[in-house]
């Protein structure tokens, strides 16, 4: 056998008994050369025969990937009402448990300094209004804060796109910006297509508004499945497709340029609107951010829903909307709904957007993520069964965990619960209960102290009961 045989073999192997796993990177050329004493030419060859039977895959200035060969999951590929009762309310309020150890709800780590400085700056102007008594208070009305939407364009130009003031409206964070943006291009009964796995919040905005529900799966690394995509516009009066392509919640990834291309392609003949969840955008690991998809919008379909309850605390509630030709749709809506934002906190974001703060914090928490999800990935590696399967972001700090078909992750939620331990259970992200055998985990806070790396070794020792008492 030559040599790059013998390392095509031992790399095929390692992925069919899955020590390497769907969505995970392989070494560099350099250092797996380096670790088996070839040459580089020798793995490139056995790179490129392991890509040609398509169990790895090549991603632009990030080397090669595990592909994500697992079947996709079976959906009925028919609209339908959303009615996932009240378990994700349940799940965000064990979240807000202090005594509980917070593998569940997507909430960041607020243990930085950025969120001190911006709460110290809240306060010294609650106080400055507290001396100052005008004989009626105002609101501060749609569109919102001047100051704050001229720094969220400029803060958006330098990262992502150009974006002027006059093209955002700031909310109560990113659900009412999508609530809001749904309103605008749907009434109830319509059909909104999402992807799947969708996080559950968004197809809670779905069933509230009376709005039905289409699911398309999703493709772990790629995104929405778009022959299928094209297959449902052509079969059913869809009127808006609602994605989250930029670090994907709860997959974790980045959707590639030559993927939203094509997306935005194939919606344009049907001139679909597009409402973009780009609240974990910020978030990816590499040192840019990649720009959303309304980076390639060209005729004003695409609407950006965003916030700061992922990059800084979600408690400020305080987000955007860049609606494009829906402006004054949303922006009335936002009126209609809840009228203003605070002007206290919009006031606050403004100051601590200047000298540019926020570009140092991203660039603090990023780092701060990356280091993390390597040390969770790690003890993942030696605590899990091997039967199981896990995402590998590519930012942010949830995990999605792929377990055998028939077991139970909300029975493993209600155990992890009763040992004060929050997880998220994958049936949230489906109206059919496709994922049931599936659960989130946020590492967020996972910083190897002892308490919660014993939370996670015992979800690892539920999840192996589960897999027993399900084979």
């Amino acid at each position: 056998m030559k040599r790059y045989e013998q390392v095509t073999h031992h790399l095929r192997e390692q992925i069919k008994s899955s020590q390497l796993r769907p969505g995970e990177p392989l070494p560099s050329l350099r250092s797996l050369s380096e670790r088996l004493a070839v040459s580089k030419n020798t793995v490139i060859h056995a790179y490129q025969q392991l890509e040609a039977e398509g169990l790895i895959e090549p991603r632009s200035r990030q080397g090669f990937f595990v592909s994500h060969s697992q079947p996709q999951p079976e959906l009925s590929a028919t609209p339908r009402p959303v009615t996932l009762g009240a378990l994700a309310l349940n799940v965000i309020r064990a979240a807000s448990q202090s005594d509980l150890q917070p593998l569940g709800s997507a909430d960041p780590d607020t243990r930085f300094p950025a969120r001190t400085q911006l709460y110290k700056t809240v306060a010294r102007n609650a106080r400055a209004r507290a001396h100052f008594q005008p004989a009626i208070s105002h609101y501060q009305p749609p569109p919102g804060s001047d100051l704050l939407r001229a720094r969220l364009a400029h803060h958006i130009s330098e990262t992502a796109f150009s974006c002027q003031p006059q093209e955002i409206i700031i909310c109560n964070g990113t659900q009412e910006g999508i609530s809001l943006s749904l309103r605008a291009v749907a009434q109830p009964g319509d059909i909104i297509a999402v992807e799947s796995p969708s996080f559950y919040g968004t197809l809670q905005c779905i069933e509230a508004l009376g709005l039905k529900v289409l699911e398309v799966p999703t493709i772990p690394g790629e995104g929405i499945n778009l022959s299928l995509l094209e297959k449902l516009l052509k079969a059913w009066p869809v009127k808006a497709l609602l994605l989250n392509p930029n670090i994907n919640n709860p997959l974790g990834f980045q959707v590639q340029r030559s993927h939203q291309e094509k997306l935005m392609a194939l919606t344009a003949p049907y001139q679909l609107p597009i409402i973009e969840d780009d609240v974990f955008g910020e978030l990816n690991y590499q040192s840019h951010r990649a720009p959303p998809l309304k980076a390639l919008d060209s005729d004003g379909r695409v609407i950006l829903c965003s916030s700061f309850s992922k990059t800084l605390d979600t408690d400020i509630r305080l987000g955007w909307v860049i609606p494009g030709k829906f402006y004054e749709e949303v922006n009335y809506f936002k009126y209609v709904t809840t009228l203003a934002s605070s002007g206290l906190i919009q006031e606050a974001c403004a100051e601590f957007m200047a000298e540019r703060r926020f570009a140092r914090h991203l660039r603090r928490i990023k780092r701060t993520y990356k280091q993390r999800w390597e040390l969770f990935a790690g003890d993942m590696n030696r605590c899990m069964p091997s039967e199981l399967i896990y995402s590998h972001p590519e930012g942010g700090y949830l995990c999605w965990l792929e377990l055998p078909k028939g077991c139970d992750g909300d029975r493993i939620y209600q155990q992890a619960l009763a040992e004060k331990i929050a997880i998220t259970p994958g049936s949230l992200f489906s109206t059919e209960g496709i994922y049931r055998h599936c659960i989130r985990l946020n590492f967020s806070v996972y910083n190897g102290s002892s308490e919660i790396r014993n939370a996670l070794i015992r979800v690892s020792e539920l999840v192996r009961s589960e897999i027993q008492r399900a084979g």
